[in-house]
């Protein structure tokens, strides 16, 4: 029956039985029924309601164009002891809607007894070229195999392998190779791009072996690869630019092109047992899946053997590959499983998804190229495995965790492996072991982290752990480890952190990490590291500790050690003597401007460096300075223990220290800070027989700096308690900050001179001011008054001083005298902003008339802009940023002539 474009199969007509009988005649009816619709040009088929068994040996073969509704129509696979089939199938075909299918596989009644994992039992398969399919409302279960599925073939046009059909070089502009082009490889093949086969999907791609790789020392998945286009008679057309697994479509190329050749910057003689193709697969492409259901089956609940852009949208996946009455589940048994297709599996979409109770886990990606992960809710891991890269999650919650191997085999320093946003995981481990990592606002509840590989940066995220049984719940030890604005709760744990691998640069901006009853570890393995603004606070009973592991260099500064026993390690404890922080001649490790308090009982402390507070060993040359370090005793005394322990090794400055203990028992509480001789392994040859000291200005109060007898033997004298700095400068300093009565001494006096300076107020030296019209780098210091400002960007002062602020971190942009542009005359010297500020004025150096309309304001500073008969000259606006009050220095000593 046809009511306008719409045709409702007639049951009868066609020999249908909507009671769950005769399988052959129904499948063959619908079959017969869904051409004659399409030939008919009916845009949506209904089928009635009822019970519809599929034979065994057969599919319902959808066409194109056409809208199917199956709503209340429930399909049911034949019983068969067949290793695979297929219920509903799309198969090259494209603008299809299929809605509200009821699909029952025969899982618990299928024979297995032919051997076999009978694992490829589907419920509906979009294959080969299909395009622009929805399947929506539709729900699947107790399929032998997969609920949904799209998979892909694997046709090529011909493959290459090494080293039959590659060579050195490149191809030059008149198509042939040129071996001189060394660091170069290129297919010697050409491949007829005018057959059957390409013709057939409009489309070529270079792409890997059959398992998606490129061989041994050849890695192309971030390799950009020329291809080459030719004439029938062999003459060049050029080439163009693309990747490995993107489309080259025919409709796309140079006239007259018949066949191609390919290039790509990759070393031939590192090349081992490599084979591509040269591919034409027929893949499914804008593949949606909306508020779909698939469970009970006995694989997977979804997967993606091959498809791009396709989209899970809404659904509910649960329940797959766990066991049944009269069936166990088989693997790899997740929710939504994405592989075999390699790269070609691209930009795969989860939004909005429910996936929960699968039992291998709720998600993997074997391979694949864009997954982008939304407002989901994962009950089990997520896997990121395999082959692939650019993967991000946004607003999801992860009950399993999740993983991750890399991209391509393992590591590529410039592709972004995972990133994950606003996301929350709860009781979970999460694990990415290679690639390029990003936790941004995320919330991680009783959950432990490892971040291996090139990059891991973890913004503004919250990290809760609580499992006295748990040991390292968080490891970092990716190359390039960044973490900022972020908390660490650690309650409760046998060892809370630990870096086993050695990272390059380790970056820790405003952290804090609190421990409770934990015992402590290592929190970096670096050769770089900058640590500021952060707290490590230990609140708990127990003995803790906590150390970082820095080789090169080390810069810690304006960060709080309350109740925890520091470390900080140039490798001795961690590597052989070789291996250890070496002597460059200068000061590589700086503990500047930090606070160290200890008000707790002793008992609580258990360190190397043997005492409560921070200490330093292995370091080649070390500088100490502008700490502040308290110590308060609890009614136990700390003895003669070390709230500062130095093991000074070629070099130590330790000056402006702040070093305060309050007793409040009557007992003895020094708080000494005790610097001993070179603390290297045994045997070790790398610390200089003497070390030099400086320490200067350091206020003690009820503690002492004890230099021990170890170090006095590598001193050519006794050096005993807190020393003065003798400075020699040739004339009053400019630069360098200095403290109230510190005094520098001519370093060439003369008769009729003077002896030195004395610094009268404390700052910074500065001896330019502000001028007008000048032009600043950054980083350029001036001063105004009494104060001292930083310029935070190069640019050019105008002809008025700006306000000049006072107070830490107050800034002023160097603008008066500018108006914001209209149209009217203007005369040389004047100054000009946009309507909307872009960080730049413009000066009048032609005067004239200005146009009607603004001009379109450059920012190439010192070019000139034609407005009317007005040329304006582009000049950056400066910020200056308070810096420090101006030292002040008078001289002293006159000497007699």
């Amino acid at each position: 029956m046809s009511l306008g474009d719409c045709y409702i199969i007639e049951l009868d007509r066609w020999g249908i039985k909507n009671n769950g009988t005769l399988p052959i005649e129904t499948t063959q009816g619908i079959n017969n029924a869904f051409i004659w619709a399409g030939d008919n040009g009916f845009q949506t088929v209904v089928l009635p309601k009822g019970n519809y068994l599929v034979d065994k040996n057969s599919a319902l073969t959808l066409r194109s164009n056409i809208h199917y509704k199956f709503h209340d129509c429930i399909f049911i696979k034949e019983a068969n002891n067949l290793t695979g089939y297929i219920v509903i199938v799309c198969d090259s075909i494209k603008n299809v809607i299929i809605e509200g299918a009821i699909i029952k596989g025969d899982r618990e009644t299928h024979d297995y007894s032919s051997g076999g994992t009978h694992e490829w039992g589907y419920g509906i398969a979009i294959e080969n070229s299909c395009y622009n399919i929805l399947i929506k409302d539709c729900d699947v279960s107790e399929c032998t195999g997969d609920g949904f599925t799209t998979s892909m073939n694997f046709d090529a046009i011909g493959g290459v392998m090494y080293p039959n059909h590659f060579a050195k070089g490149d191809i030059d502009s008149q198509g042939k190779l040129d071996a001189t082009k060394t660091n170069y490889t290129t297919v010697t093949k050409f491949f007829d791009v005018t057959g059957a086969l390409v013709k057939s999907t409009g489309y070529f791609y270079y792409s890997g072996d059959g398992y998606g790789g490129y061989g041994i020392g050849c890695n192309l998945n971030k390799t950009i690869i020329k291809v080459h286009f030719y004439k029938a008679d062999g003459s060049y057309l050029g080439y163009r630019n693309t990747r490995s697994y993107e489309f080259i479509y025919l409709n796309t190329l140079p006239r007259e092109t018949t066949q191609v050749r390919f290039s790509f910057l990759q070393n031939f003689d590192l090349m081992k047992d490599n084979l591509h193709y040269i591919s034409c697969a027929k893949i499914p492409q804008y593949v949606h899946f909306l508020n779909c259901k698939s469970h009970e089956n006995r694989r997977l609940g979804m997967s993606v053997a091959g498809g791009r852009f396709v989209t899970f949208d809404s659904c509910e996946i649960f329940n797959n590959s766990n066991p049944m009455s009269n069936s166990t589940g088989v693997n790899p048994g997740y929710g939504i499983d994405i592989e075999d297709g390699y790269m070609a599996n691209q930009k795969i979409t989860i939004r909005d998804c429910n996936i929960y109770s699968n039992r291998g886990g709720a998600v993997v990606t074997v391979s694949s190229r864009g997954v982008y992960v939304e407002n989901n809710k994962f009950g089990e891991l997520f896997s990121f495995s395999g082959s692939g890269d650019d993967y991000l999650s946004v607003n999801n919650m992860y009950y399993g965790g999740f993983q991750g191997k890399s991209i391509t085999g393992g590591e590529e320093a410039d592709g972004t492996f995972c990133t994950f946003r606003n996301d929350s995981v709860f009781g979970s481990t999460c694990n990415i072991d290679a690639g390029n990592t990003t936790l941004e606002n995320c919330a991680f509840s009783k959950s432990s982290i490892s971040l291996n590989g090139e990059t891991a940066k973890i913004i503004n995220c919250k990290f809760t752990w609580d499992s006295p049984e748990s040991i390292d719940s968080f490891v970092f030890g990716s190359k390039y480890v960044e973490i900022r604005d972020s908390s660490f709760d650690i309650r409760r744990s046998v060892r809370w952190v630990q870096a086993y691998n050695i990272s390059d640069n380790v970056l820790l901006s405003n952290v804090k990490f609190i421990t409770g009853e934990s015992g402590g570890g290592t929190f970096v393995n670096a050769r770089n590291l900058i640590m500021q603004n952060c707290e490590f606070i230990h609140n708990g009973t127990n003995v803790n500790y906590g150390a970082v592991v820095v080789y090169e260099s080390m810069r810690v500064e304006n960060s709080l050690f309350k109740n925890i026993s520091f470390r900080f390690d140039g490798g001795g404890m961690m590597v052989s003597p070789e291996a250890l922080a070496k002597d460059t001649g200068y000061i590589t490790h700086s503990f500047r401007n930090n606070k160290v308090i200890w008000d707790v009982n002793y008992g609580t402390a258990i360190h190397e460096g043997r005492g409560p507070g921070v200490s330093f060993l292995y370091i080649p040359r070390l500088g100490i300075i502008g700490n502040d370090i308290n110590v308060i005793d609890k009614g136990v005394a700390l003895g003669s223990m070390y709230t500062l322990r130095v093991f000074a090794e070629n070099h130590l400055t330790l000056s402006n220290n702040t070093i305060v203990t309050v007793n409040n028992s009557g007992n003895n509480t020094k708080g000494t800070i005790t610097v001993d001789g070179a603390f290297r392994q045994g045997g070790s040859t790398l610390a200089k027989p003497k070390t030099i000291i400086i320490s200067q200005n350091n206020n003690k109060v009820n503690s002492d700096i004890t230099f021990t007898s170890n170090v006095n033997s590598q001193l050519e004298k006794n050096i005993l308690g807190d020393i003065p700095l003798v400075s020699l400068v040739s004339e009053e300093p400019t630069f360098g900050t200095y403290a109230l009565s510190q005094i520098l001494y001519h370093s060439a006096p003369t008769p009729g001179g003077y002896v030195g300076w004395v610094c009268t107020t404390a700052g910074t030296a500065s001896n330019t001011p502000w001028k007008a019209a000048t032009v600043y780098n950054s980083g350029a210091r001036i001063y105004n008054g009494t104060y001292v400002y930083e310029a935070q960007n190069g640019g050019r002062s105008t002809t008025t001083p700006p306000v000049f602020p006072i107070g830490v971190n107050t800034t002023v942009e160097d603008k008066v005298g500018t108006i914001t542009w209209t149209s009217k005359a203007y005369m040389v010297g004047d100054l000009v902003i946009p309507s909307t500020p872009n960080g730049y004025y413009y000066e009048c150096t032609k005067s004239g008339a200005a146009g009607v309309t603004q001009p379109i304001w450059t920012t190439t500073e010192n070019s000139t802009i034609a407005d009317g008969t007005v040329i304006w000259t582009v000049r950056r606006i400066i910020t200056w940023k308070w810096i420090d009050t101006k030292a002040v220095f008078k001289k002293f000593g006159l000497i007699s002539g």
